[in-house]
């Protein structure tokens, strides 16, 4: 039931809650303790305390197509109930989500929930050929799901082909349990004013959206690809909350920005390469193809002249409050974010949906697919700062710009903000001052140290080697297979009688077993590796191969690189460029589920793969209106 709506200069929320503060006198002590500014972070503070009940959350999700200019260059572009990014779909720990998407698109759509494991619902996935059959123009599709043992920062985007990078996501966010371990006290050194702030605005942390955007819708982009070996390695900049504007730094600065980058590719390829207006690298050694005209197709490192834009700049208003709390989600689908904020140091207090051990940065990433709360100290008088993401893949520098104000807001915008002092990275993502600390995600440990891996062998282990088999080729299988190209149009292998398909990867993997995902990355480029159904544990992680068959071999022969005691607890994570990561996870969920690279091109063209887990037990479950649909 609805308890209170409390409205003041630092916070605006609705709180809802059982009827623990219902008693006449718990409302005079309500009454009473609302008298003072502190006091009202008090009362905030309690109220969060309370069990909430479970309820059924109804949303309805009208998916159309427009034609707009987010950062100043019209195309089409895809909308969810008239906006971009979509709306937020918000629940409390344990509540049942029931999401109905139409599609009124001319293209077969797909809605996964990122992050969200489904337990006992693995039908709901949202992966067309694997969990559901597509979403054709014209029909509907209604997802539910609990959100059971589950908090924190998760998304939904479009699974089929690469729609979500032209327009098809959105925001989920799960308010903790009341009793859910948080770290708040480490940050504020337990001062109650503090963390009564953050717990206060844990309710409904700021949105800041990270997202890259294309010149072309990506069927064009995925048409270039295939017909003419092309790389689509560029974007035409990021939008931060659906905003942006394009930028054209000059050629010095985008070299000097880019010079560990264009070291780097000469070091792999031998060819001094060059950046375009853009920041597009030329990366055309890697693929050759002399019979096409680069210049023509904007190959990479050909792009079109840059032309600067003076659409709006996203901008954040601190409104009085001591402390800023953001949801940091890359909805990205080509590239990871350096990210930092003029002046300002950023704690980083969740990652992926799990409270960790909270790190004191003035420099985050944000890895595609991933999801992070910060907290933010916003305790000087005045001025407005650049917030500042910079690209971190080799192929581009690129730079966007949001800005965080202390000032009243104001509908007109300047032409842009004068620059402060404190300035800690440059548009290629480099810090400026080495010394100065950032983000490692292998130092994310879980909070809850309870959140730890099974110990020992493994009962199934599984081996990856991420590689470009051809020219725009990339596949996770050690033999170089691929996911097949119409595997969206086939019969689910949720259920499917035939599952000997390319790709599929059948372990024998049964419930309560522990499995170990070995995965050697052989290319140049780093992939961002997302496994649907589980949130797992990095295990090992390093810029060299594994080296061993088994963990069980490396615990043997003394490897430097496990760590077993707190390692990360993610589902999605970076394998670095020709180096290793290893995933270890307890197989909870009967189904079928994707392990894929969330580079939305290199999983076009095969870099994927569907693990079968205990499917027997779950068939006889599956609805037959899923199965009939």
């Amino acid at each position: 039931m609805p308890l209170l709506f409390f409205s003041g200069p630092q916070l605006s929320m609705q709180l809802t809650h059982s009827d623990a503060f219902s008693s006449p006198l718990a409302r005079c002590f309500c009454a009473f303790i609302a008298t003072t500014t502190m006091a009202k972070y008090l009362l905030l503070f309690f109220l969060a305390l309370p069990v909430y009940s479970a309820v059924l959350r109804k949303y309805v999700l009208n998916l159309t197509s427009t034609y707009q200019a987010p950062n100043g260059f019209y195309r089409e572009m895809f909308l969810i109930n008239n906006q971009h990014p979509g709306p937020l779909i918000e629940a409390d720990e344990g509540d049942t989500i029931s999401a109905t998407v139409f599609n009124n698109l001319q293209v077969p759509i797909a809605i996964h929930f990122h992050g969200i494991r489904q337990h006992g619902t693995p039908w709901m996935d949202g992966t067309p050929g694997v969990s559901q059959r597509p979403i054709f123009p014209g029909e509907s599709f209604t997802y539910n799901f609990t959100t059971e043992g589950q908090y924190g920062s998760y998304w939904y985007h479009a699974q089929m082909r690469s729609y979500y990078q032209d327009g098809i996501k959105g925001p989920v966010y799960i308010r903790p349990a009341p009793d859910t371990l948080r770290p708040y006290d480490e940050v504020t050194q337990a001062n109650t004013t503090a963390t009564g702030i953050l717990r206060a605005q844990e309710i409904n942390p700021t949105p800041l959206y990270i997202m890259d955007w294309t010149k072309l819708p990506t069927d064009a982009i995925y048409q270039k690809t295939i017909n003419y070996g092309i790389d689509p390695a560029c974007i035409l900049g990021y939008l931060i909350n659906g905003k942006g504007r394009v930028t054209c730094p000059s050629n010095e600065t985008i070299t000097a920005a880019g010079a560990g980058r264009l070291a780097s590719f000469r070091a792999t390829t031998g060819v001094q390469s060059k950046f375009d207006s853009l920041g597009c690298l030329d990366i055309s050694a890697l693929y050759g193809n002399p019979g096409i005209d680069h210049a023509a197709l904007e190959a990479p490192g050909y792009s079109a002249p840059c032309q600067a834009t003076n659409t709006d700049r996203e901008i954040f208003y601190v409104n009085r409050s001591d402390w800023i709390m953001f949801n940091v989600i890359n909805m990205g689908g080509q590239f990871g974010t350096h990210l930092s904020i003029d002046g300002h140091d950023i704690w980083v207090l969740q990652v992926d949906g799990t409270f960790i051990r909270p790190l004191k940065v003035k420099q985050m990433y944000a890895g595609l697919g991933s999801r992070y709360i910060i907290a933010v100290p916003t305790q000087k008088n005045s001025g407005v700062f650049a917030i500042r993401f910079a690209g971190s893949a080799q192929a581009q520098v690129t730079e966007q710009i949001a800005w965080l104000s202390y000032n009243m807001p104001t509908t007109a915008q300047p032409e842009d903000y004068p620059v402060t002092n404190d300035v800690y990275q440059d548009i290629g993502g480099n810090l400026l001052n080495a010394q100065m600390p950032a983000f490692i995600e292998a130092a994310a440990a879980p909070y809850d140290e309870r959140v730890k891996p099974p110990q020992g062998p493994a009962q199934r282990t599984i081996h990856f080697t991420l590689n470009r088999t051809g020219m725009v080729d990339f596949s996770v299988m050690d033999n170089g297979t691929l996911m097949l190209p119409d595997m969206e149009l086939m019969t689910p292998s949720l259920w499917a009688q035939d599952v000997n398909r390319t790709n599929i990867v059948q372990a024998g993997i049964k419930i309560g077993d522990v499995v170990d995902l070995i995965i050697d990355n052989r290319y140049i480029m780093s992939h961002p590796m997302h496994l649907h159904g589980h949130t797992f544990w990095v295990i090992s992680e390093s810029n060299t191969s594994f080296g061993y068959p088994s963990v069980e071999a490396a615990i043997a022969g003394g490897s430097s690189t496990l760590n077993l005691a707190n390692p990360p607890y993610r589902d999605t994570y970076t394998a670095p460029s020709r180096g290793h990561v290893v995933f270890r996870y307890v197989a909870n969920n009967a189904g079928a589920w994707m392990f894929h690279c969330n580079v939305n091109v290199h999983r076009m063209a095969g870099m994927g793969a569907v693990i079968l887990e205990d499917r027997e037990k779950i068939i006889p479950r599956i609805p037959e209106s899923v199965i009939d649909f």
